[in-house]
């Protein structure tokens, strides 16, 4: 799956591999974080997840991200808890840099 976002932003890639997980480059933000809940939700919907054992969300390809992206986690911590599947978050310096930020 793919998705751009609105011009004042980067684009956002975000692919769905069905047998490791979805992997997302650009900009991730508020306006790209719905597709991604989307696409985490959907990959459980059309794969035949029954031998999966861990979910891999690999945003260490993400440019850029706002707060959204903790969001981003939880839900895909929801879904995956939902179908005891563990989740593998793989972060890029920018993603990490807002998920231990304090606010």
């Amino acid at each position: 799956m793919t998705s751009t976002g609105p011009e004042k932003t980067s684009p956002v890639t975000i692919l769905v591999d069905g047998t490791s997980g979805i992997s997302v480059t650009g900009t991730l933000d508020a306006s790209s974080i719905a597709e991604l809940n989307r696409s985490v939700s959907d990959f459980f919907e059309v794969t035949d997840t029954s031998e999966l054992d861990v979910l891999t969300l690999d945003l260490s390809t993400v440019s850029a991200c706002d707060h959204a992206v903790s969001a981003a986690v939880r839900h895909a911590q929801s879904v995956c808890a939902e179908r005891a599947v563990a989740l593998r978050v793989v972060p890029s310096e920018a993603v990490r840099h807002v998920m231990t930020a304090r606010h």
